[in-house]
């Protein structure tokens, strides 16, 4: 009997200094963890701290504070690895890192961390869209800016991303639902305001561009809805007016043309020639014989210049 109690001691004694040295054995490891964090070695912190965190889960209720200290370094370390894969632009394992981050954060409740990793998350679709716009794959960025906006439903850059997508695949009014929603959500945010005039120029420059292409076809009011559209997104130029006078000349809206050319030529700084023209053009279809003849008068330059003579020689008789 005597001899079966000194086992039995033996035993426990022996349990005991196991059981001390694995908790040192978690200790050392999550020395090492910080060790490997100061250092920047994000990585290899994060593989210190699983391993710390697997002996403090075999250990028990008595490793709970060391446990605590692991998890929230571990979960630091995953963020941290994440976003020195992202700089590196390994886009798929940043996610998979920040993912990582997100789960261990839920799982303590640390509800800012979990946001704050779940829309890094978005924020890399969104570059990962970028990058294949950059690589003219609209529809892989599209997939990409959509997955982006799953985590952050907010995101100006990302629905600018897609108005570019949108503009690539030349469908305009799907374009334009964007860059209305990037001016949406950029308002009254001093840093989205480059973004909101991003998307204004994008706009407008493809509306003119739009309208030149419909000019080009003779589609006088097509062009001219265009033009007017432009101006929604940005200030009109004096280009902008003078198509526009052509393009309601083309449609036999005299009127508005005659409008559009005056506008123009009170912000014309050089050669009036071209604006004249068209000005005269709608005078004379409006009727208005006394001023085309002033207008056409005024055309010194460029290739209208024989046709303004023929209108004031022929077809007025201009005194």
């Amino acid at each position: 009997m005597f001899k079966k109690s000194l086992i039995l001691l033996a035993a426990i004694f022996i349990g005991a200094s196991t059981f001390a040295q694995t908790l040192d054995d978690a200790g050392t490891k999550y020395n090492e963890g910080n060790e490997k964090y100061a250092a920047k070695a994000y990585a290899d912190a994060a593989r210190s701290f699983e391993e710390a965190l697997d002996i403090c889960n075999g250990v028990g209720a008595d490793a709970d504070d060391l446990k605590a200290n692991v998890q929230k370094q571990l979960n630091n370390a995953y963020y941290k690895n994440a976003l020195s894969l992202y700089k590196k632009k390994k886009f798929d394992n940043a996610i998979a890192e920040m993912q990582k981050s997100a789960d261990l954060a839920a799982e303590l409740g640390d509800n800012s961390k979990n946001k704050k990793s779940l829309s890094y998350i978005g924020k890399i679709h969104t570059t990962k869209g970028q990058v294949a716009l950059k690589s003219k794959k609209p529809d892989e960025a599209l997939a990409q800016f959509e997955k982006g906006l799953e985590y952050n439903p907010k995101s100006y850059k990302t629905f600018l991303g897609k108005a570019m997508a949108y503009k690539e695949k030349d469908e305009i009014d799907l374009m334009l639902e964007n860059v209305d929603k990037t001016i949406e959500l950029a308002a009254g945010n001093a840093k989205a305001a480059k973004y909101s005039a991003k998307a204004k120029k994008l706009a407008s420059s493809t509306l003119f561009n739009e309208g030149s292409v419909e000019l080009s076809k003779e589609h006088g009011a097509k062009a001219a809805e265009h033009f007017n559209a432009s101006m929604k997104y940005a200030a009109g130029t004096t280009d902008t007016y003078f198509y526009l006078a052509v393009a309601y000349n083309k449609a036999k809206q005299y009127a508005k043309a005659i409008e559009a050319a005056n506008k123009a030529l009170s912000m014309q700084q050089g050669d009036k020639s071209d604006i004249y023209f068209e000005l005269g053009s709608a005078q004379q279809a409006s009727g208005d014989a006394a001023s085309a003849c002033a207008s056409f008068k005024k055309v010194s330059s460029g290739n209208n210049v024989e046709s303004a003579k023929y209108k004031i020689t022929t077809e007025l008789k201009c005194k």
